[in-house]
């Protein structure tokens, strides 16, 4: 018995090890959405970006929200994006927002996984703290590894992400 037990274990203990980790979640309540981070991706948030607040959705300025219903049919959270940017099959998160001391808009990703990491995808030197006008989105025409980056009315970008990083192109003239 216990020539077979023992193999069972070594075999539960490795796919506990090899679990998908816990996906982050955006939650819409009565006082708007909030987002879930796995503590893993918010350890690797404050690690990159220590003192980071993501915008919260009552900063966003009117037009701004119903600019994005329009665009995409539905009610988005504006100040972050999930999906699996780096195709691992683990959910990651961009996120919008700023660190002390700083005037600029940070957009960040948080790559889920079995070590989460965060790095700064771009930012916006100087922004309206109670007025937000740039918001995030699924990239256009479901473009898989995207996500948009509107700044509303100025441009938008879309990122794409390959070999470890993100690259921006601006979205029409």
């Amino acid at each position: 018995m216990r020539r077979t037990l023992a193999p069972l274990l070594a075999a539960a203990a490795l796919a506990a090890c090899a679990a998908k980790p816990p996906d982050p979640s955006v939650q819409f309540s009565v006082v708007g959405f909030s987002l879930q981070l796995p503590d893993g991706m918010q350890q690797a948030l404050n690690a990159a970006m220590p003192g980071f607040r993501m915008v919260t959705p009552d900063k966003f300025r009117s037009d701004v929200s119903q600019q994005s219903a329009l665009g995409s049919g539905k009610i988005d959270p504006l100040f972050a994006t999930i999906g699996d940017f780096n195709g691992d099959g683990s959910k990651d998160v961009i996120v919008e927002g700023a660190v002390p001391g700083d005037s600029a808009l940070h957009v960040v990703a948080i790559m889920n996984g079995k070590t989460p990491h965060a790095f700064e995808v771009t930012s916006f030197p100087v922004y309206d703290a109670d007025a937000v006008g740039v918001y995030l989105t699924e990239a256009p025409g479901g473009r898989k590894n995207a996500f948009e980056v509107v700044n509303y009315p100025d441009a938008s970008y879309v990122y794409t992400y390959s070999n470890g990083a993100f690259t921006g192109a601006k979205i029409g003239s």
